[in-house]
């Protein structure tokens, strides 16, 4: 899916209470050369094309204000797994390689020297590196059509689930919150182990009305500045915050 020209989004970074207004192409250019750039644009191609294919399935159904959602594992194809993973860890070194004093900027520790790798020198990606793929249920329920993006989450890093790994980050893209697990002594309940993406042949994302919550307490600091399109929401959510 190729977006459109003058395409408008909203960035928030959840971390931070702050947003900003994006047109589609918008790049940092003190980051990247031009063919380092040309390397992380390939991973992201694989993966944009993956998650709008992925987006168009269905998960739920929507009437007036009230919604169901068919919670549990869907299965899906990735013909390039690793380049999808390579994307996930470009995303985070991105903005761990930004300034400390902007906006959406994470802390990795060595592990961005690790992703660095991962994406510009085409070196293994390590046992402990996994990614996993949620749905976005908050903006199924919030948007018409499932072809539609309104915003993007910037990478947040901490521990999720039960039982928690050391390091975790995720991000919300294209209608999924995408997990990166970066410990090589832990794992995470957060998600149910098929929805792992390394070293697997059949490939799920998870789909959970957790997923409304967790994504609703990020995003309701900004619902109110939002774009009409953007808080269309559903009134049966809403009542229950």
């Amino acid at each position: 899916m190729k977006p459109k020209s003058g395409e408008q989004h909203l960035i928030i970074h959840p971390d931070q209470d702050h947003k900003q207004a994006s047109k589609t192409g918008r790049y940092a250019p003190r980051i990247l050369c031009g063919p380092c750039d040309g390397k992380l644009g390939r991973y992201e191609e694989v993966a944009l094309r993956l998650l709008g294919r992925l987006r168009s399935r269905k998960v739920g159904v929507k009437t007036g204000t009230e919604s169901r959602i068919d919670e549990g594992n869907h299965a899906f194809r990735a013909p390039d797994p690793d380049a999808f993973i390579r994307f996930a860890c470009g995303i985070l070194w991105k903005y761990a390689s930004i300034s400390p004093d902007t906006p959406g900027h994470i802390d990795l520790g060595d592990y961005r020297d690790v992703f660095e790798d991962i994406c510009f020198r085409g070196a293994p990606i390590p046992k402990g590196v996994d990614v996993g793929l949620e749905r976005d249920m908050f903006s199924f329920a919030a948007f018409t059509n499932p072809n539609d993006v309104y915003y993007y989450l910037t990478p947040s890093t901490g521990a999720r689930g039960a039982r928690q790994v050391a390091q975790l980050a995720w991000f919300g893209v294209c209608g999924f919150v995408i997990y990166v697990r970066f410990d090589p002594d832990g794992s995470s309940d957060h998600l149910p182990s098929r929805c792992w993406m390394r070293g697997k042949e059949q490939f799920h994302f998870h789909v959970s009305r957790r997923s409304v919550d967790d994504q609703f307490r990020q995003l309701a600091p900004f619902i109110r500045a939002l774009e009409p399109d953007l808080y269309r929401l559903n009134g049966k959510i809403l009542s229950r915050f």
